[in-house]
């Protein structure tokens, strides 16, 4: 799976703007460019920080993100990281949260961007895995990126689903800038939220995975928030049409010094409601037994919801490949194919 990210981070406002500068926003930018661009699952060639001289307009910020979901293809993860200052006025019509830009002013929402733009563009790519990360204020108020009846509009193919995950789950006024001292020296000076989520994509955690999905993602940078002792707010993630189990990041963590993997489901069924709650993760060993493998996917296959059937096609197209014998092609697919076929 391809990948392509965006990197807000404005940091400076106009002295009289009434916004307040924080450096603790550049550097967590800066930060996440260097720690993606060194994950195998994203790479330098994948990953734009914005440069301060395109952070001053709506225009400039906005081009780059729909340069992004323009270029994204089916199979690709389209990320959107925004770190800065939200706001939110009851008397904008929508329920908007907004973003800040650097020549956005304080109580004047025309110069802010409109988290709906960011929504729109991100709605219409053709990305299959849609992902924003917000660490701001009132990130808490953002809703589902692919919501219908919540935005109109045109909503790209979603294959493996949308995720919003924000820096606030509770206090819409959490998310300070002043960076976490309970860090490593090269994350202190990030915002918070940012520092433990950059913290734990560089070390890593025991989690038996190769990659450190979207559920575990949430999981670890909590208990990471959590155990540093210093109060924090706790991030949020909305969900839809996807799975918590679904890779975004790698797991750096070297393999000897993490838990054990768990045992294979044994049946079917079992099998069924793995997926459907962690999503492809470790499908591997299913491709073990052929027979199991096709009543797997023919059960996947006849959910209902469109991310259930979209797994059950990543099976069976790798389950086509693996099972390349004649003989075992045969018990594959005098399980599957009444189903598929249909």
């Amino acid at each position: 799976m391809a990948s392509r990210a965006i990197v807000i981070g404005p940091a400076n406002y106009a002295r009289d703007s009434g916004i307040a500068s924080h450096p603790e926003i550049a550097h967590s930018a800066r930060m996440y460019g260097q720690v993606l661009g060194s994950d195998p699952r994203w790479g330098p060639e994948a990953v734009e920080v914005l440069p301060p001289e395109q952070l001053t307009t709506i225009n400039d910020v906005m081009g780059a993100v729909q340069s992004a979901a323009d270029q994204a293809e089916p199979g690709d993860t389209l990320l959107v990281v925004y770190i800065g200052h939200g706001a939110y006025w009851a008397d904008v019509p929508g329920d908007q949260v907004h973003f800040a830009v650097g020549s956005s002013r304080l109580r004047q929402p025309h110069t802010w961007m409109s988290s709906w733009y960011v929504y729109r563009a991100m709605r219409r790519s053709r990305a299959s895995l849609k992902v924003l990360i917000a660490d701001c204020c009132y990130s808490n108020m953002l809703p589902q990126l692919s919501a219908e009846g919540t935005l109109r509009g045109v909503l790209g193919i979603v294959h493996e689903g949308t995720c919003v995950l924000t820096a606030t789950k509770n206090d819409r006024n959490a998310a300070d800038a002043a960076g976490c001292p309970r860090l490593p020296a090269d994350l202190q000076e990030c915002t918070p939220f940012s520092g433990h989520l950059l913290n734990v994509l560089t070390r890593g955690t025991k989690h038996y995975n190769d990659e450190v999905t979207l559920g575990l993602m949430l999981d670890v940078v909590q208990e990471d928030m959590q155990r540093c002792g210093t109060p924090h707010d706790l991030p949020n993630m909305i969900l839809n049409g996807g799975r918590e189990g679904m890779p975004l990041f790698t797991n750096r963590m070297s393999p000897p010094d993490r838990e054990r993997m768990p045992s294979a489901p044994a049946s079917a069924e079992e099998w069924v409601e793995t997926m459907k709650r962690e999503g492809a993760q470790g499908f591997d060993r299913l491709l073990n037994d052929p027979v199991i493998t096709g009543q797997v996917v023919s059960l996947l296959y006849q959910q209902s919801e469109e991310a259930v059937r979209h797994i059950a096609l990543r099976v069976n197209k790798r389950a086509n490949q693996h099972f390349d014998r004649p003989e075992l092609f045969a018990q594959y697919w005098a399980e599957v194919g009444p189903t598929l076929s249909a």
